[in-house]
């Protein structure tokens, strides 16, 4: 089923070779430049989106979503799920440490940081309606996109169980019916190259078949200096291929047929993770470490540029298939089938997690840390504050059956059925140091002595995890009248979650649970005019509970949510301004938040029912063409989180206490905001476009309870404003073919901000990845 980089890279000079042939024997295939509106166009356009299972228009679905575009995706340079943040207000993503490929998705202040492979996160991410079941290696390139659908809010009637927070669904595009072929060349600042080549044979004959045949390779390297390696393995670099094939059958009768196949081969080394803060003492043990032979001790908080870590690669390989059947009972009925297996293998050479390779310092054996605690000194040793190793491994198959139409005029229906299962599996070897005061000065040498010692420890997590969810759902849209329509959908969920875990602590026998809900939404729209709609909604989501290996097979309760919310979607001014607007307040029972608590068991954590929480925000999105050939985007977002009840237990007393005013929503910001602007003209060999993009958010952190992470308030990030910007040339005769040449840039001004934090609690230290500084490029394009 995998295929080689080799083999990928022989399948690339193939395509390109067909492009050429292509275009020289096409005759009947016109040349065409990439869509884009016309240049007299004051209007704007329509956006179809498939938010509620069937196309329709963005601005006569009474949901709260976000789309972005196939010219705007090209514009903005939106590749994966790591690049949308700007494409709704209160959707925030940003790379996990340890690294390249692990998101952590929040809408609405919801959401998942933990890559362990039990931890469902609440935003379902989906490519052409399959659901991806981990954010851990869902950082993959998506080589043909027509567009992302942002989801705001819970999703369980349409979209199922995990979505409290709200869906992200990639659409990729569908074969077209005339031949065209496109060739991307891209470099820019860090050694970064990337090739991309897609050929769309076109209808062959009368067959009503056609294909999509892409295929990128990209690589860069790292963005911070580790003086272990050579540039090409500094962290944040990686090397990329990616491979699709999309077939499609439709001869104009009941029957059609999508069927694509994708695959992503991904080496890289992991985000620069620098030691941010320590304890007194640490700093104090590891002070002597040039004194003893080794390297001196590196810590800041600020971006440190230059690194000594002690890293290996990072492997992932990603592969999907995805078959879409479709059969028009009758003109207004149609039976679907969505058919998707994926498989992703990941694994990790060696991560650092402490900043610092090569530190040395006085150690004792572990038997001090059991009785009688005997003190057997090592001498004066390697010292690793935090490092790990990592092989993973997921595959799930889904099934999904829809049945949808119209009865009349009035009536619009969906009802259905969905299967998932998968299996995930996860061996992770880690080496830490924990630091310990000495009862009396060690002598180290001539004038040189040591009040700490450490103690060297090799604790593991292996666990093999099953889950299953099956799911009956329907939603019907009456309309008694013309403007007014009222909606209702139900879902009945079961899940059924197995895990068998031998490290930290074997388990006498494999841990299962069960779990199932009724959820339910209802909805009523009424438009105004033909450009003003207003609609309500009240909708309840749950996600499932389950185990979580890091806290010895700790298990959690399913989240529930019941989430209210009005909007106003309007197109003003001769379709030349739009703006929607949507209030809403959600209440959260049993939320489950995860808590990074390490120690001598190494990278655990707990994911616990912190109790009752309430979501209440605003959103508006605007999107306006004032004048011809300028376009002016904006988005804005604000929540309002609190904790009405979170509960833990008091180490010191036992007793459980609700710490609800203390408690922090991590990984999320409470406001986004993004703003764009772009001009367009006719130029005398082309058409010109510039564009400028600015998105922000306030301040985030990355643990929810300082008592516990004490260094959360010194990791916390900031507000930071971010600018993006391109300009390019495009529809460029160039003979046969027509020319784009784009500059672009990202994070222009060059901000400083965090992608991640990690507290290790108990063990005394903190660190801190920053986000990449200032990139920048060209590309060119040829559109045959």
């Amino acid at each position: 089923m995998f295929v080689s980089a080799r083999t990928l890279l022989t399948a690339g000079a193939a395509l390109w070779t067909m492009t050429a042939a292509s275009a020289s024997l096409a005759q009947e295939a016109a040349v065409s430049p990439p869509e884009a509106a016309p240049a007299n166009d004051t209007g704007l356009a329509d956006i179809v989106v498939t938010a509620q299972k069937r196309a329709e228009n963005l601005q006569d679905t009474p949901l709260a979503v976000s789309a972005l575009t196939a010219e705007v995706l090209q514009n903005r340079r939106v590749a994966d799920i790591s690049d949308i943040s700007a494409a709704a207000p209160n959707l925030t993503t940003t790379i996990t440490p340890s690294s390249t490929t692990n998101i952590a998705v929040h809408i609405r202040g919801i959401g998942e940081s933990d890559p362990v492979l039990t931890v469902d996160s609440p935003v379902g991410i989906y490519v052409d309606g399959v659901v991806i079941g981990r954010t851990a290696g869902a950082v993959f390139d998506l080589v043909d996109l027509e567009r992302v659908e942002v989801l705001r809010g819970p999703q369980g009637t349409l979209y199922g169980r995990n979505t409290t927070g709200g869906a992200v669904n990639f659409i990729t595009a569908k074969p077209a019916s005339k031949f065209k072929a496109s060739q991307i060349l891209s470099y820019g600042r860090f050694d970064y190259f990337q090739s991309r080549t897609s050929v769309d044979t076109g209808e062959l004959g009368d067959s009503g078949l056609a294909f999509k045949l892409s295929y990128l390779h990209k690589q860069k390297s790292g963005y911070a200096n580790d003086l272990n390696q050579p540039d090409k393995r500094d962290p944040g670099a990686n090397n990329v291929d990616a491979f699709r094939i999309a077939t499609q059958f439709d001869n104009g009768g009941p029957f059609r047929v999508d069927y694509a196949f994708d695959f992503n081969d991904s080496k890289s080394y992991s985000v620069p993770f620098q030691l941010a803060a320590a304890r007194p003492d640490i700093i104090a043990y590891l002070r002597n470490s040039q004194a003893l032979g080794g390297n001196p001790l590196v810590i800041g908080r600020d971006r440190i540029k230059t690194l000594r870590l002690n890293q290996g690669q990072l492997h992932d390989e990603v592969t999907g298939h995805t078959l879409t059947v479709e059969y028009d009972l009758t003109d207004e009925i149609t039976l679907r089938s969505l058919t998707g297996y994926r498989e992703w293998e990941n694994s990790v050479a060696r991560t650092d997690l402490d900043g610092n390779d090569g530190l040395r310092g006085f150690t004792v054996s572990p038997a001090i840390l059991a009785p009688p605690n005997r003190f057997i000194p090592l001498g004066v040793t390697p010292v690793e504050l935090f490092g790990a190793s990592n092989n993973r491994s997921q595959k799930q198959v889904s099934q999904e059956i829809n049945l949808l139409g119209k009865i009349g005029q009035t009536v619009d229906f969906v009802v259905g059925a969905f299967y998932f299962k998968e299996k995930a599996r996860e061996n992770n070897p880690q080496n830490l140091s924990l630091v310990l005061a000495s009862p009396a000065p060690i002598p180290l040498g001539p004038g040189l002595t040591t009040s700490q010692f450490s103690v060297g420890l090799a604790p593991q997590l292996i666990y093999r995890h099953d889950s299953e969810s099956k799911a009956l759902f329907g939603q019907v849209t009456v309309r008694p009248f013309d403007r007014l329509g009222i909606t209702g959908g139900l879902r009945y969920t079961e899940d059924e979650k197995d895990l068998n875990q031998t490290q930290p602590v074997a388990q006498a026998r494999r841990l299962d649970a069960k779990f199932s809900q009724l959820n339910w939404a209802a909805s009523l729209d009424y438009k105004f005019t033909d450009d003003v709609l207003f609609y309500a909604r009240a909708a309840t989501g749950y996600k499932a509970g389950g185990f979580n290996p890091r806290s010895v097979g700790g298990s959690f309760d399913p989240e529930k949510i019941i989430s209210y919310e009005a909007g106003l979607k309007t197109e003003l001014l001769d379709r030349k301004l739009r703006i929607n607007v949507t209030g809403f307040h959600s209440r959260y029972d049993d939320l489950q938040v995860s808590q990074f608590l390490a120690g001598t068991g190494g990278a655990s954590s707990v994911t616990v029912n912190a109790g009752k929480s309430t979501y209440t925000g605003i959103e508006a999105e605007v999107l306006a063409r004032p004048v011809r050939g300028v376009t002016i985007n904006a988005t804005g977002g604000y929540v309002d989180r609190k904790f009405k009840s979170f509960i833990i237990r008091d180490a010191a007393t036992n007793q459980l206490i609700d710490v609800a005013d203390e408690a922090r929503f991590h990984y999320s910001a409470s406001t986004t905001a993004n703003a764009g602007a772009q001009y367009e003209t006719a130029v005398g060999f082309g058409q010109f476009l510039a564009r400028v993009d600015w998105t922000y958010r306030s301040r985030i952190y990355f643990h929810p309870l300082d008592r516990l992470n004490p260094f959360n308030p010194v990791l916390s990030d900031g507000s930071v404003g971010r600018f993006d910007a391109r300009i390019a040339v495009s529809d460029i005769d160039v003979g046969r073919a027509r020319a784009t040449v784009a500059l672009w840039g990202k994070n222009i001004t060059n901000r400083d901000y965090l992608y991640s934090g990690i507290d290790f609690g108990s063990l005394g230290f903190a660190g801190a990845v920053y986000a990449e500084p200032r990139t920048y490029g060209i590309d060119v394009r040829f559109d045959f």
